[in-house]
């Protein structure tokens, strides 16, 4: 549970914490505190177009207990759809901050990937800038290692060092995917992908000055340390944004400003939670939903989220529900939509928010005869009729 925490804005698919750098970092730190195992995504374009191309990495990045936007485009974009980020968080200013924070409070830490090297060079620097920091142990796998995982003792390496923050630096998807194929097995509190962090901070590559970074032209100064390989990647970034950036806006913009009473409403059934939405689904139904959402934790239940009576779907609104799927998930339950009107169907698409929703349908639709009970409403006292749960349930990525 990311109890604390700020819920997510839902930016092109991915549940975007809305957080700055100082906050990122405190965050990362009660992850670690909060007790289990904790994946964290630092996310830019080219992250997020492989999401899209691959369902499997869009559930793992959808899934992750933080997700940071690691990319200029991501915090305009958040700003175009009416709910900004306030800050890009970048994995390579994380690496320090977690750093200083290991030297003050003795948190240990693993350096993962990278080429032969750069990890014990990453290390040694860390630990002249930040004297005290715990650095426990560095590995740079190589394929085959990573292929035969079990037989390389990789896994034993880092369970024997016992760290509190693994720093994964494979690039994507492979650190994403490796580290949620062996998050039990390393019992590591928070595991990050940092994807070319290393080389930058050890000055393999140059990293643009900070204004530059500012401008949103720092890929300008990798693409010429690197053409061969980055100029293809930016050219399908673009067109990647250019392909989905206006209907995402467009979606927006449909979402006119909804001012009237609004109120989330609960209905229990056997199995089922059903969760009315009315008014507008934004920020402000967090805490209404956070309600829900613990109730089905703790009762075993599926959450129906029914729109129909939804007036404003906006993108906080959306990550708020993100949230909530990721916290069912992990309990090994599932969130569905039901009441969808053509304005919400509109915004899941454009938002690329369709793949990690299942829709609800009553059996009748369906040709089927209506099997109907009467719980109690918890919100009213009444009562309310309950149809099947067709959908079928989402399945953790393995």
């Amino acid at each position: 549970m990311r109890q604390g925490l700020k819920h997510p804005v839902a930016i092109m698919g991915l549940p975007i914490d809305s957080l700055t750098e100082d906050e990122a970092v405190d965050a990362l730190e009660q992850l670690i505190l909060s007790g289990g195992t904790h994946q964290v995504c630092t996310t830019n374009v080219d992250i997020w177009l492989n999401a899209l191309a691959d369902a499997h990495l869009h559930r793992i990045v959808a899934g992750a207990s933080l997700v940071l936007a690691d990319g200029m485009p991501l915090v305009w974009i958040s700003k175009w759809l009416g709910c900004p980020l306030p800050a890009r968080v970048t994995g390579v200013d994380l690496v320090p901050r977690l750093a200083e924070l290991s030297a003050r409070k003795g948190y240990g830490i693993f350096l993962l990937g990278a080429g032969p090297g750069v990890a014990e060079r990453t290390a040694r620097l860390l630990e002249s800038k930040f004297p005290g920091v715990r650095i426990v142990g560095t590995c740079a796998p190589d394929a085959a290692s990573l292929s035969q995982i079990e037989r390389s003792g990789i896994l034993q390496m880092i369970h024997q060092a016992r760290p509190d923050v693994l720093l994964v630096a494979l690039g994507n998807p492979k650190q994403e995917k490796w580290t949620w194929t062996h998050r039990k097995q390393l019992q590591v509190p928070v595991a990050i992908g940092v994807g070319g962090s290393f080389d930058i901070l050890v000055g393999d590559m140059q990293r643009a000055p900070r204004w530059l970074q500012q401008c949103g032209l720092e890929w300008a100064m990798r693409t010429v340390q690197e053409p061969l390989r980055l100029i293809p990647r930016y050219v399908r970034d673009l067109f990647g944004l250019a392909r989905s950036v206006p209907l995402a806006v467009l979606a927006a913009w449909l979402q006119r400003p909804y001012r009237g009473p609004s109120q989330v409403t609960m209905a229990a059934a056997p199995k089922l939670l059903h969760v009315h939405v009315q008014g507008g689904l934004c920020a402000e139904r967090a805490e209404a939903m956070a309600e829900a959402t613990k109730s089905c934790i703790e009762n075993g239940l599926t959450m129906v989220v029914h729109l129909e009576a939804a007036r404003q779907t906006t993108v906080a609104g959306f990550g708020v529900l993100l949230d909530a799927r990721r916290e069912l998930l992990e309990a090994g339950l599932s969130l569905a939509l039901a009441g969808l009107r053509w304005k919400t169907r509109f915004a899941l698409y454009a938002w690329r928010l369709r793949a990690l929703f299942d829709e609800w349908q009553p059996a009748v639709s369906r040709g089927h005869s209506l099997s109907v009970e009467r719980p109690a409403n918890l919100a009213t006292g009444g009562e309310q009729a309950r149809t099947r749960f067709h959908s079928e349930q989402e399945k953790p990525a393995a």
